[in-house]
């Protein structure tokens, strides 16, 4: 295979068939935690959409040498990218999930404060 303008070479079978495999595998492995109740359907949604950008690239590898042709990128600095870009989204969904929840947790905490007094002083008068 002859490298290309930038000194590279194209995506080979192996890496193509592999990409593919994991790929597969990921979609099976993330519908089966769904199905057991493992893992929630809004979290699956992202899992799928990285599993199914991992079989277009698999199945269309011009894709990712178009991209690197572009910004005249190595294959593994594309690569490496989307997989930082991937990795800096989901902190960021499960940093918004952890902020959340603490709020609630925060709220709940208060609210059993309150009815907790709530239920002292109605004891108190009853006594």
């Amino acid at each position: 295979m002859e490298p290309n303008g930038i000194g590279q070479h194209g995506f080979y079978a192996l890496h193509r068939g592999g990409l593919l495999v994991l790929s597969l595998a990921l979609v099976l492995l993330v519908l089966e935690l769904v199905r057991r109740g493992h893992l929630k359907e809004r979290y699956a949604l992202l899992w799928l959409a990285v599993s199914v950008f991992g079989l277009l690239v698999g199945l269309f590898p011009g894709i990712i040498v178009r991209i690197a042709g572009i910004l005249e990128f190595q294959y593994l600095t594309v690569v490496s990218f989307f997989a930082f870009m991937f990795l800096l989204l989901l902190v960021l969904a499960f940093t918004v999930v952890i902020s959340r929840l603490s709020e609630r947790s925060r709220r709940l905490a208060q609210e059993v404060a309150l009815l907790s007094r709530r239920i002292d002083e109605m004891e108190r008068r009853h006594e």
